[in-house]
């Protein structure tokens, strides 16, 4: 057994966040998933740990692209001027059922994101980040 891996899931679709729940709790590692509706939750949630010093900061976030209040490219627009120190090892992996090769082709403009997977999750998909950690 490895170290216990946190998980952001940035996502505003209750079955894919359900589905990725039963995956990560089914996984051979040990993750503790955490889940935010959009990319403004999800920013607010890093700035705060990282203000208060406090509160634990994901090794990897799952990141739907198509979401209300902030999609996922606002949220990579805010990740990127977080401090660099606290962001470097976290590995954003973006999850969309668009098939778009304009956003497979975004998602290669920034270096923080290390894949673009396509709905539906699987547990291949699952093992492969959790091997990649």
């Amino acid at each position: 057994m490895t170290d216990q891996k946190n998980v952001l899931v940035v996502d505003d679709d209750p079955v894919f966040k359900l589905i990725a729940r039963k995956l990560f709790e089914r996984s051979e590692d040990m993750f503790n998933v955490i889940f935010a509706e959009n990319g403004l939750d999800a920013i607010e949630l890093l700035k705060n740990n990282i203000e208060k010093g406090e509160g634990i900061m994901p090794d990897i976030i799952l990141l739907d692209i198509e979401m209300p209040i902030m999609n996922g490219w606002g949220f990579m627009e805010e990740f990127i001027r977080l401090p660099e120190d606290k962001t470097n090892d976290i590995r954003v992996y973006t999850v969309s059922s668009s098939i778009a090769q304009e956003d497979k082709n975004k998602t290669a403009t920034y270096p923080q994101i290390k894949a673009y997977i396509t709905k539906p999750l699987t547990m291949d998909v699952i093992k492969n980040i959790a091997a990649a950690v």
